[in-house]
């Protein structure tokens, strides 16, 4: 009888010691697959809640009732009627509170001449807030219409009141928030002290380095740049003290006085 030799059995070698076989391999691989799959499912269910609270939580603010304008709120106004402000502004009682926008309403009351600034904000859960900054004049510029109210940014802002305040009128080719001269001006003015201010009477601007003051009295102040203007304002201080008609401090460590 012929024997028949027992199949041979083929033995997957073992792998170098300590290294993973190609099926452990494959079993890890499929499982790390089978993990980031859960966990960019549970990230997407996670985002599709959150999007789902807060777009739920926007329509509440938007059509709740509670959330609504129910005052408009103004403060710091004492030149302006703070009627009128709340008019300008374009809030309106009953709408909703979030969607008073900040940027629009500050350029409605931008319309307003003596505002300077304007800040909104949201006073939870039915207040809109109001704080504004009014302009504060500190000289006159000559206009077509008459004596414009200029205030410490150079700007022109409205007409003076009949009688004008009383203030030094200041002298430029241009007075205006971007001009050379006007800034020079308006930067020495600021460094005057309060009796100096009391006897001024123009500031002439010329440019940016050619400032001259005109007390009164008829007196003279060459001031020239306002570099050192600190240091001008201390010299000129004891200087007014002399008899003279022309005061020079454009270089205040050598002031001269013209009788």
């Amino acid at each position: 009888m012929t024997r028949l030799d027992a199949p041979e059995r083929v033995l997957a070698e073992p792998g170098p010691p300590g290294r993973p076989t190609r099926q452990g391999r494959n079993a890890r691989t499929g499982m790390s697959k089978y993990r980031l799959r859960r966990l960019l499912a549970l990230g997407l269910l996670v985002a599709l809640l959150l999007a789902a609270a807060v777009f739920g939580g926007r329509a509440a603010l938007l059509h709740a009732a509670r959330f609504r304008v129910s005052q408009i709120v103004v403060t710091g106004a004492t030149q302006v009627d703070p009627g009128l402000v709340r008019a300008a502004s374009g809030i309106e009682l009953g709408e909703p509170l979030l969607a008073v926008r900040a940027d629009e309403v500050r350029q409605r009351l931008a319309a307003i001449p003596l505002l300077a600034t304007v800040e909104v904000a949201r006073d939870w859960p039915g207040t809109a807030r109001l704080t504004v900054t009014e302009r504060t004049p500190v000289a006159l510029a000559s206009s077509a219409t008459g004596p414009a109210l200029v205030d410490s940014t150079g700007l022109p802002y409205q007409i003076a009141p009949k009688p004008a305040p009383r203030l030094p009128r200041l002298a430029a080719d241009r007075v205006a928030p971007d001009d050379p001269a006007t800034e020079a001006g308006l930067a020495v003015l600021a460094a005057l002290s309060p009796e100096v201010r009391d006897k001024l009477q123009v500031v002439e601007a010329d440019g940016p380095g050619e400032v001259t003051l005109r007390l009164a009295g008829g007196k003279q102040v060459r001031w020239g740049s306002p570099d050192a203007s600190a240091r001008k304002a201390a010299v000129l201080a004891v200087l007014l003290s002399q008899p003279g008609t022309v005061y020079d401090v454009t270089a205040p460590d050598l002031p001269t006085i013209r009788r």
